[in-house]
């Protein structure tokens, strides 16, 4: 893939696809917050060059190969790719660890969680970034069921794929934590929640702060309308939508090496935006978020329909084409859902609402060490969902009055607020079983 679609994909998909003390928890004043965008689309997707593209030095950054599930590494067209790939950036004395699970479909090397792996790595921090578990790699290496996408289950495959990072990076860097957090955004926020509940009652890693950033309440809402961003395809027309698809890109490219610490590069990027209508956004952010939906359903139906698996590369090329028609909402009723095993449920609606952050407010609650940043502009939740967070959650929730949906991290304001919440400790300390 050449860069500038790297670029585009990984700043855009990031989007969809992130305190430790009570005097930060609180409903932002909006004459308390200076963030300039109150167009909740434009204010997304300013999100879209929050990577470390720019003119400023970057880390060392490591790709480490993790073990994948057994009988995943020699399926035909995916040979010897089995292994479940994540980005290290390594301190070379004892340090705090910092793991970063992004939003829908993002992978570990591009999007906002390089930019806060450079950030956090720069306070000290060693970084781990996991690749969401909507993306082929995570699906085929480390997901049980090879369809991703219920929440519970998703956590799960996420905490032992952890579990195996952790392992790995010990025995072959002789990395010794001194302790453990977690950021989150978007999807990998609401899979954070359910981590949160896992290891409070394993102790397999021990992380001992949480900050997850605009989880979708409800999941099914945001897949349906990212959806219906989709399908303004048809309103444009298939080559006006090319053209507007060529036009993000571009503007990405524009901005590739300016300096992402500088909120005059957003300042003029949102500049650029504005020349967009609503529509053109909402279409380009919904392209963004669905590109690596094809990939994902090839690999789905490579593992669940052994009997019409592709035999050269060409039919995969041929099949991942044709999977560019499938939707999210298509994806999670057609091929996950049947995959999806729980008692009483049997359709999408049951698996979203018992997926939900909602269905897990009163654990979040008993657990001081997990922090929310909401944003009451989100396009992706609807204000109800977030005010009855809020009321659940109390002070382990901060709501800013705009910023779209993970629009704001590149915001000062914001950033200060992920370091403070994840760069101090909680009171307790770091307990990890030794049953790892």
């Amino acid at each position: 893939m050449e860069p500038s679609r790297r670029r585009y994909v990984g700043g855009l998909v990031a989007l969809v696809c992130l305190a430790s003390s009570a005097a930060w928890a609180a409903t932002i004043r909006p004459e308390d917050y200076g963030y300039p965008y109150r167009d909740p689309y434009l204010a997304t997707a300013t999100g879209a060059i929050l990577d470390v593209t720019g003119p400023f030095p970057r880390p060392d950054r490591m790709v480490v190969h993790v073990t994948g599930l057994p009988g995943r590494d020699d399926l035909p067209t995916l040979t010897g790719r089995g292994d479940l790939s994540v980005a290290f950036y390594r301190q070379c004395h004892p340090a705090p660890l910092l793991f970063i699970i992004g939003g829908i479909g993002s992978n570990p090397y591009f999007g906002l969680a390089t930019f806060y792996a450079w950030l956090f790595h720069r306070q000290g921090f060693s970084v781990v970034v996991m690749p969401s578990p909507m993306t082929w790699n995570f699906a085929l290496a480390a997901s049980r069921t090879g369809a991703p996408g219920y929440a519970p289950d998703d956590a799960r495959d996420l905490y032992e794929a952890m579990q195996r990072t952790l392992a790995q990076i010990e025995a072959r860097y002789r990395v010794r934590p001194t302790r453990i957090a977690l950021m989150g955004a978007s999807l990998g926020a609401l899979e954070g929640a359910y981590l949160s509940i896992l290891d409070t009652e394993e102790r397999k890693i021990g992380i001992d702060t949480y900050l997850l950033v605009n989880p979708p309440v409800d999941l099914n809402y945001a897949l349906q309308k990212v959806d219906e961003w989709n399908a303004l395809a048809a309103k444009f027309g298939p080559e006006a939508a090319l053209l507007l698809i060529g036009r993000g890109l571009a503007l990405i490219d524009q901005f590739s090496m300016e300096d992402r610490n500088d909120p005059g590069t957003f300042e003029r990027f949102a500049a650029e935006l504005a020349k967009l209508t609503t529509e053109q956004i909402q279409f380009l952010l919904a392209k963004a978020l669905q590109f690596s939906l094809p990939e994902l359903v090839y690999v789905n139906q490579l593992l669940h329909d052994p009997a019409h698996r592709p035999t050269s590369m060409r039919e995969a090329r041929r099949r991942i084409e044709a999977a560019n028609l499938t939707t999210f909402v298509d994806y999670a009723g057609r091929l996950a859902v049947p995959q999806w095993k729980q008692e009483g449920a049997t359709t999408l609606e049951e698996f979203a609402r018992r997926g939900s952050l909602t269905s897990v407010l009163d654990r979040l609650r008993a657990n001081p060490r997990v922090h929310l940043s909401l944003n009451a502009d989100d396009p992706l939740t609807n204000r109800q969902e977030i005010d009855q967070v809020q009321k659940a959650l109390g002070d382990q929730v901060t709501v800013f009055p705009y910023g779209g949906h993970l629009g704001n991290l590149w915001y000062p304001d914001n950033k200060q607020l992920v370091l403070r919440i994840l760069g101090a400790p909680a009171s307790r300390a770091r307990a990890r079983t030794s049953a790892r």
